[in-house]
């Protein structure tokens, strides 16, 4: 077996790669006394579904790092400049809570950054196409990474940033070079697979974990032959919550629904990992992915319908 190369905060289990980076990036920006030139800006990208924003909040969250959260969403808007306006304000309000001793560290934490910054395609001359709002965020990230101690002409305390997001071939290229920001793509190893599923169902072996995963996609493998990806985390995350959906349904279906609140309200809970072992994990996961499967199956049948109804047999 592996050696591990997790750390376990609760129920989340932490990557070592991904803690390692992370870590490094904000004790770098800590550093007062050394000549070694250090991105102010870090970009955590990769597949959806595989744990970038919950890892890396834990992570802070448990460094003491007071977060300053964005999102994506809020980086368009119908008022000209006012996405720029809070990327810079954000930025200094973390700045003044350091100064003013409400925090020791503080980093601004954008989340899924290319859904609201993502070029919406080329223009004809192949060009990206971003919007007026857009580009102003654009310029506004290039200023605090060019000079992070100097925001509206005023002195500032460095603050690390960190961006998340899926596709980072969307955004605008002087912003993510090297030099300007580091980038660390997060696609999880088979043996990390393996662990963090371990925490997600401690009930299982390693080696049943090893074979849930690989199992679950050698039958999507054979029935979908063009879609070879490993399912991301938050497909077992979800797993998991499906299984108890059965097992709290039952409880109520036995003691009442009254009694079952009752229970829970007072800490009462059953144990609802009793009687999870690992074919009903598995046959519950193929089902799962069927469901996931049954979805692709409307939407083909969606754009056979928009481009035509087919012949009559």
């Amino acid at each position: 077996m592996p050696v591990t190369t997790t750390s376990k905060t609760s129920s989340i289990l932490i990557s070592h790669r991904f803690e390692r980076v992370v870590v490094l990036h904000i004790l770098k920006n800590m550093l007062r006394h050394t000549d070694v030139q250090v991105p102010l800006l870090m970009g955590i990208h990769g597949p959806s579904g595989e744990g970038k924003t919950i890892q890396c909040e834990t992570i802070l969250k448990r460094m003491g790092v007071k977060r300053f959260l964005i999102s994506g969403g809020q980086m368009e808007s119908p008022v000209a400049g006012a996405p720029a306006q809070l990327i810079r304000s954000t930025y200094i309000k973390a700045s003044e809570s350091i100064r003013g001793g409400e925090c020791s560290m503080a980093v601004v934490l954008v989340n899924d950054i290319d859904t609201g910054l993502g070029s919406a395609g080329n223009t004809p001359s192949g060009n990206r196409l971003f919007s007026v709002n857009q580009l102003m965020v654009f310029g506004e990230l290039m200023h605090l990474v060019d000079y992070p101690n100097s925001v509206e002409n005023k002195e500032t305390l460095r603050v690390p940033i960190v961006i998340t997001g899926n596709d980072f071939t969307r955004l605008y290229e002087p912003l993510v070079r090297a030099g300007r920001m580091t980038a660390f793509e997060w696609i999880p190893s088979l043996d990390e697979r393996a662990e963090i599923v371990g925490a997600i169902f401690p009930e299982l072996t390693p080696g049943e974990c090893y074979r849930l995963i690989a199992e679950i996609n050698e039958i999507l493998d054979k029935e979908q032959p063009d879609k070879s990806s490993l399912l991301p985390i938050a497909f077992f995350s979800h797993l998991r919550s499906t299984l108890l959906d059965e097992d709290l349904w039952k409880e109520v279906e036995r003691t009442g629904l009254h009694r079952t609140v009752d229970e829970i309200i007072k800490d009462e809970e059953p144990n609802f990992s009793f009687g999870l072992d690992y074919d009903r994990v598995l046959s519950k996961g193929v089902e799962l992915a069927h469901s996931g499967a049954l979805i692709n199956h409307i939407i083909k049948k969606t754009e056979v319908i928009e481009g035509g109804l087919p012949a009559a047999a």
